[in-house]
């Protein structure tokens, strides 16, 4: 594809290096020795590879603000956790299995642990109020797509997971009236950014002009679709 909007995200690696390196290092082995393992059991958008994507994004935002980056990390290392469980619920699955995990009601003390808690229940996109705290806002943010040809992929995976049978023409349109509904004009997610975060900014603007110009949407996702057929 040679498309200038079809592009490898590009992080800031240096401003994620030096977060990392803040992390406890008994908070880090504790989760990546009791936590990590349990997302194998998720499907492949919430596993650990998605994880570690949302890692590098909330540290890459939150540089722009003033926090404790261990509650960032559990933040992250947990909000999926319950997904293999109950993935319409996982948030509040998820936000309660923070809140009762005894490392963490050792580790941080009871109000740090409830922000941490409202953070992972409140950062679904769908979510109709805006987050309780930054946790969640940074949270919600770092928890999104920003490339279109990752959005594209996903999409109509999805779209053929759930209907291998399906015609192509039908999962595009699918996947172009999804977009319309959440990005589009009175799109739900369009108005939900809560914090300083520029990728996410740049991939709204790329596919609300994909949106209008609704042949070249159809034209990169029928190539996705190809590529994965």
């Amino acid at each position: 594809m040679e498309y200038t909007f079809i592009k490898d995200i590009e992080f800031d690696w240096e401003t994620i290096k030096n977060n990392k390196e803040k992390i406890n290092l008994e908070l880090k082995k504790y989760i990546e020795s009791n936590i990590i393992p349990e997302y194998k059991l998720n499907d492949e958008g919430h596993n650990v590879d998605h994880i570690n994507y949302v890692l590098n994004r909330a540290f890459e935002i939150s540089n722009n603000y003033s926090l404790n980056i261990d509650m960032l990390y559990a933040c992250v290392m947990f909000h999926d956790i319950a997904c293999h469980i109950d993935r319409e619920r996982h948030e509040i699955l998820s936000s309660e299995r923070a809140l009762n995990d005894k490392y963490l009601n050792k580790y941080f003390v009871k109000k740090q642990l409830i922000e941490i808690a409202n953070a992972i229940e409140d950062h679904r996109a769908s979510l109709e109020r805006d987050p309780r705290n930054i946790y969640g806002k940074i949270l919600s943010s770092a928890d999104r797509k920003v490339e279109i040809k990752v959005y594209l992929i996903s999409s109509i995976s999805f779209a053929l997971k759930n209907n291998p049978q399906k015609s192509k023409e039908k999962i595009l349109i699918e996947s172009y009236d999804f977009a319309v509904k959440k990005f589009g004009v009175g799109g739900y997610a369009i108005n939900k950014i809560y914090v300083n975060d520029q990728k996410y900014k740049y991939f709204l603007e790329t596919l609300q002009f994909l949106i209008k110009n609704k042949d070249l949407y159809f034209k990169l996702a029928g190539e996705i679709y190809d590529s994965i057929k």
